[in-house]
């Protein structure tokens, strides 16, 4: 590797980590938008952008999203060194029908969801050349889409809201090929990463289920092996005593404590490989009963299993791997 790109790599994610950190606390619109309106004479585009936001493009991540720029914005050459810099890889296991729209299950979360906001999200690992008519939409949740410049940025990615209304929107207003990805654990599933260990909280994960059968869209698994190797964890494995702890305080307080730290607060240069599985085919039920559900859910869990260990010995080669649904 060129010291060029090395630069450009670190230099590219460095980047992704602060807009990303700075954005989701709400921090970077806050402080851009105060500068501009109290200290140039820009403060009149501070006001319409505003009031364009709040009267105007407020609902837009509930209404399938932003279309503007999107295919542009997945193309940019910031995501390529971004991949290059782990590196991740897009993995597929098998065709999916362009007239369809799916509902793809990314697990695990991770730190923060490199794997698929790099391999889904962009065009970077040439998602539109594998799987040519489909449309992910990554879903998030609204706290993200509240925040002031953040929020336009991730949506000219095609970012919407993960809100049930808004998934139901997308999957069938926005037309064939477009779907949605969920990252089903959601951040709960910080608080147990571990390196070698997948902890997955899916066993009470049955709404995506719902909006399977209620929308008749095709379920399809995705597992990011290397997703949780990128900080070094503190703390044993699932069962240890401070493990155990964090997951007594997170009952309590809905937070808890994490200690993690990388290459100056960086992520390691380690490999992430995400597998697209098998779509499972789901025949369309207005009013699913509590049998529907969870028939479907115990299948997607046995198609999730089953994809782990088909590719683990190839993408994850380790005699302590290990997966957990929890």
């Amino acid at each position: 590797m060129s010291l060029a790109n090395y630069v450009l790599q670190t230099a590219s994610v460095t980047l992704l980590y602060v807009v990303g950190f700075l954005g989701g606390m709400h921090i970077l619109g806050l402080v851009t938008l105060y500068q501009l309106f109290f200290y140039t004479p820009l403060w009149p585009l501070v006001l319409l952008y505003l009031s364009w936001t709040h009267l105007v493009e407020w609902k837009t991540p509930e209404r399938g999203g932003r279309d503007l720029l999107r295919n542009f914005t997945r193309r940019l050459s910031l995501f390529k060194y971004i991949r290059d810099y782990f590196p991740i890889t897009l993995v597929k296991t098998s065709e999916l029908d362009p007239q369809k729209n799916y509902i793809f299950g990314y697990h695990p979360h991770g730190m923060f969801t490199e794997g698929t906001s790099v391999a889904l999200n962009t065009e970077a690992c040439g998602f539109s050349e594998k799987f040519p008519g489909i449309i992910p939409h990554l879903s998030v949740h609204s706290s993200l889409l509240k925040a002031w410049l953040y929020r336009d940025i991730i949506m000219s990615l095609g970012v919407i809201d993960v809100s049930r209304n808004s998934l139901q929107y997308t999957l069938t207003q926005k037309g064939a090929g477009h779907s949605v990805v969920i990252v089903v654990g959601g951040a709960a599933e910080i608080l147990d990463m571990r390196f070698d260990t997948y902890v997955l909280t899916l066993k009470r994960r049955k709404g995506f289920i719902k909006l399977a059968l209620q929308t008749g869209c095709d379920l399809v698994p995705v597992f990011a092996f290397g997703q949780n190797n990128l900080f070094h964890i503190f703390g044993g494995g699932y069962y240890s005593r401070f493990s155990r702890f964090q997951r007594w305080l997170r009952s309590k307080t809905q937070s808890g404590c994490f200690y993690c730290w990388g290459a100056c607060m960086l992520p390691k240069r380690s490999p992430i490989s995400v597998v697209v599985g098998s779509p499972i085919p789901v025949e369309k039920v207005v009013n699913p009963t509590q049998e529907n559900i969870d028939k479907l859910h115990s299948q997607y869990i046995e198609d999730l299993k089953e994809l782990y260990e088909k590719y683990k010995d190839k993408y994850h080669p380790t005699e302590n791997s290990e997966l957990l649904i929890v």
